[in-house]
């Protein structure tokens, strides 16, 4: 069972993505396509937001625009169930 914490570790946000490109999905779940990673953490800044990789496998990867707090609390409550 992993901690908050060790997911934290885990998974890459903000500055830690360091691809050139993403996919980006924006705040509200719609396809923004593929751009630079400086753009994409510029638009999720500006919605108050994190940019947070959700499929590291892909090319390029999956990012979401969404709060990383909420996305941590959440991804630890379905590990306790």
């Amino acid at each position: 069972m992993s901690t908050i914490q060790e997911l934290k570790r885990m998974i890459r946000a903000n500055e830690r993505i360091r691809v050139a490109e993403v996919r980006l999905i924006d705040q509200n779940g719609k396809q923004a396509g593929v751009m630079a990673t400086k753009d994409a953490l510029l638009l999720a800044e500006s919605a108050g937001l994190d940019l947070v990789e959700v499929a590291s496998e892909a090319k390029p990867p999956v990012c979401r625009i969404l709060d990383f707090g909420k996305y941590l609390y959440d991804l630890g409550k379905k590990d306790k169930d």
